[in-house]
């Protein structure tokens, strides 16, 4: 039974969490949008890194004082996509009505 489990772990690890195909896509997704022109690529750029490092800070704020304290530790991957999301909800609204060419 044991080995079952880890067989699945591995199997769930590998096809997810380090699957080289959807972690470089994922990296790929904001220049192949909008690489047509120079300016479009560098705002989108910036806004790619203002997401990951505000998200980045939101998630462990949440993590050290909800996940951990309600043992949730499991949660961490989810919370930190659905904080991404509606990060990028907000950036895109704010993008749209300051900077409509990006």
């Amino acid at each position: 039974m044991e080995t079952v489990r880890s067989l699945l772990i591995i199997l769930v690890g590998s096809s997810l969490a380090s699957n080289v195909v959807l972690s470089q896509f994922l990296g790929l997704c904001p220049f192949l949008g909008v690489s047509k022109k120079i300016n479009t690529a560098a705002g989108m750029g910036g806004a790619v890194i203002f997401v990951i490092t505000l998200s980045s800070a939101v998630a462990g704020v949440i993590y050290k004082f909800i996940l951990q304290p309600l043992n949730l530790e499991y949660l961490q991957t989810i919370v930190f996509i659905l904080v991404i999301a509606a990060l990028v909800q907000f950036v895109e609204m704010f993008l749209r009505k300051f900077i409509p060419g990006l």
